[in-house]
């Protein structure tokens, strides 16, 4: 009843924050301080902060309510970016947050230099209390395929210790009632040999949701790190809201403005359909305020790399459509760790570098999966007939297609001669004259003419609703939905009254590559190197019994390895743990 009522709570913020920015009035204060309610923080956990081209930055982002530690269900966005040195981002990555957590991977190409970085994480609605209020961490990239390595040697040895003085330092664990413990069933391993992790609750309290990694330490990199324990301290101090910026509650939160020189036309209540092409494609039907401003919420998953937006009115030439571009922060403050490079260092880059253009050249051996979203189940729903072409005669034109084949449709020309489909209403409804809804491969089409001029050859199937659809004043009688063989007909789908936009999308979730040698795989991987530092990653493990056994394999390297687990309890307690171990 509590989570009913707190969901409740934050579908009414949710409005009433839509309302007021819709509104565009100076936002007053939501409590004495002028600060926004369920703040939230981040806290990332990557796998390294010393990372070569060529490799990945695996990382798992914790969304937290700032009060409590414990996971957010206010936003189901986040944000994180590589910052260089000059305050420019290099990579730049949206992602989807389920019960407050997600996770995903940089890969650094070689077109990035070797140099000192931030990886900077938010969600929009913590950027009420500045923009400047984001996790940052120093992370180290190296380019070893480049001579160019001053960045390294820009400052002394006094501004080294300078810098790694005031990095916060790692808490020690002891220090806390900690009620998690990690167990190996050896200290030294060998190459290629079974390594058995048990992850164990002292007691119910240890139950949380954690991240694991395995990795060879590297005497290179920085030993001071951010860890869940002391997370907090990487923010600044909270501002007073200035401009109210909206939480993304409900998944992505595109926010656009319709726009019009004339002044004698309309911009409130005015119908945009807003189309993510594809075979699984989405479509909304979203309406304008009294400033031109919409709203699109986005919580499906889908395929598309653009948007297109179409105002729905008869004037619709008079309008031109704009969609709001992402947030801006506030970098200037930004201060970055320095690494040093010396000689010595030679010999361990050579090697690594070797061993890394190795792993990639047998990449397609031991891919990460690339998990499929879920399917869309098609906006209008039940009580449609599907027609599927190849199980007809074929016509050479749409025209006699649905003449001959498609029932309860029909062409007929509009006043200006121009045609236009019918769709005949189930009975007892009679019909009203209302257009339906035409769609080809997710585009929607005002101009019915485009689908009448396609090539009936083209055409997979077509997908008839003779349903009534409603969207806010607006009413469809019936669908039309047609899909081609290769679901691609908005790639070369145009009007001057529509704006097609790149998006800025969120990472597709993955399955990451566990390397086994059990039973036969041992004779089947026998001729592969394994030259993997990174023996395995798990993003979010998440603890439902006392005791959890994690089992993976060591590689072809030697030398120190180390377990870190990341995370918190299910009552907000951080929990920080490493321990070493040896292969030889």
């Amino acid at each position: 009843m509590k989570n009913k009522i707190n969901i409740i709570v934050l579908v009414v913020i949710h409005f009433t924050l839509l309302q007021m920015s819709a509104q565009g009035t100076a936002v007053s204060p939501m409590n004495n301080e002028g600060l926004v309610p369920h703040q939230e923080q981040v806290y990332v956990h990557a796998n390294t902060k010393l990372v070569f081209v060529g490799e990945y930055l695996y990382y798992t982002i914790y969304c937290l309510k700032d009060n409590t530690g414990q996971l957010s269900d206010v936003s189901k966005i986040a944000y994180l970016k590589l910052v260089n040195e000059n305050k420019e981002v290099v990579l730049n990555q949206k992602i989807k947050l389920t019960d407050g957590i997600g996770d995903s991977n940089f890969f650094i190409p070689s077109s990035i230099p070797s140099g000192n970085y931030k990886l900077i994480a938010y969600t929009q609605w913590m950027l009420n209390n500045g923009r400047d209020y984001f996790y940052s961490t120093d992370v180290t990239v190296l380019n070893p395929y480049t001579s160019n390595q001053a960045v390294f040697r820009t400052k002394s040895t006094e501004d080294l210790i300078e810098s790694v003085s005031k990095s916060p330092n790692n808490q020690d664990a002891s220090s806390f009632n900690v009620p998690v413990r990690l167990e190996l069933n050896e200290s030294i391993y060998g190459t290629r040999q079974p390594v058995s992790l048990l992850i164990s609750s002292t007691t119910l309290e240890g139950l949380g949701n954690y991240s694991v990694s395995v990795r060879k330490v590297d005497e290179m990199e920085a030993q001071f790190n951010t860890s869940s324990l002391n997370y907090k301290s990487v923010y600044p101090q909270k501002d007073k809201i200035e401009k109210l910026i909206l939480p993304e509650l409900r998944g992505e939160l595109l926010i656009g403005n319709v726009t019009t020189e004339n002044e004698n036309v309309n911009k409130k209540n005015n119908a945009l359909g807003v189309s993510f092409p594809g075979k699984e494609y989405l479509f909304k039907l979203v309406t304008t305020n009294e400033k031109g401003q919409f709203f699109i919420n986005v919580e499906e998953d889908y395929n598309t790399e653009e948007v297109y937006v179409q105002v729905l009115e008869e004037d619709a030439e008079e309008y031109s459509i704009e969609l709001k571009p992402e947030e801006n922060l506030k970098l200037s403050d930004l201060k970055f760790g320095m690494f040093k490079l010396d000689r010595e260092m030679e010999s361990q880059i050579e090697e690594r570098s070797i061993y890394n253009q190795i792993e990639n050249a047998y990449y397609s051996s031991k891919p990460d999966t690339i998990l499929i979203g879920k399917p869309n189940s098609r906006f209008y729903g039940e009580g449609t007939t599907n027609y599927v072409l190849d199980e007809y005669t074929r016509f050479p034109s749409i025209k006699e297609t649905f003449v001959e084949v498609v029932e309860h449709v029909w062409i007929q020309d509009n006043k200006d001669g121009k045609p236009e489909f019918h769709v005949r209403p189930i009975a007892p409804y009679v019909e009203s004259g209302k257009l339906p809804l035409v769609f080809v491969d997710g585009i929607l089409l005002l101009d019915h003419e485009r689908l009448i001029n396609l090539s009936s050859a083209q055409v997979e199937s077509i997908n008839i609703s003779r349903n009534q659809h409603f969207y806010g004043t607006r009413t469809f009688q019936g669908v039309v939905d047609v899909t081609t063989f290769k679901s691609n007909f908005y790639e070369n789908y145009y009007t001057d009254n529509m704006l097609a936009q790149k998006l800025f999308k969120p990472n597709e979730n993955k399955n990451y590559y566990q390397q086994s040698y059990e039973g036969g795989l041992k004779d089947d991987y026998k001729r592969l190197p394994d030259f993997r530092y990174q023996l395995i990653w798990l993003p979010n493990f998440n603890t439902k019994v006392k005791e959890e056994k994690i089992e993976f394999y060591t590689s072809d390297i030697t030398g120190e390895f180390e377990v870190s687990l990341e995370g918190f309890t299910n009552s907000g307690k951080p929990v920080s743990l490493k321990k070493k171990f040896s292969v030889k």
